[in-house]
């Protein structure tokens, strides 16, 4: 029988997680940008990320490229290269992070 235990996880109300999983695995949150501002400065680290819009939108930067996305769109990446987000909307953009690192 799996058992679960609720964590903390940013701009979600409740979470839970099997305590079978080890939870440094998945990292998840939902969050938003104001118009014309970066979430932080471009950055590394290890596993996968994932990058899906609720509202608004912005581009990811990731080595040289910049990827414009929006609402209803998702990019995935691997997170040890260099990458950013920045939203270029008039309106604050909110998305959800998913990383799942190995």
């Amino acid at each position: 029988m799996n058992k679960f235990v609720e964590v903390q996880k940013k701009g979600i109300d409740r979470c839970w997680i099997g305590t079978q999983l080890d939870p440094d695995k998945l990292h998840l949150h939902i969050t938003a940008i104001p118009a014309g501002e970066r979430a932080h400065p471009p950055h590394t680290h290890n596993g996968v990320e994932a990058f899906y819009v609720l509202e608004g939108s912005g581009v990811i930067e990731t080595e040289g490229e910049t990827i414009p996305i929006k609402a209803n769109q998702a990019v995935i990446l691997d997170a040890s290269h260099m990458h950013g987000l920045m939203n270029t909307g008039s309106v604050p953009m909110k998305y959800v992070v998913i990383i799942v690192k190995s």
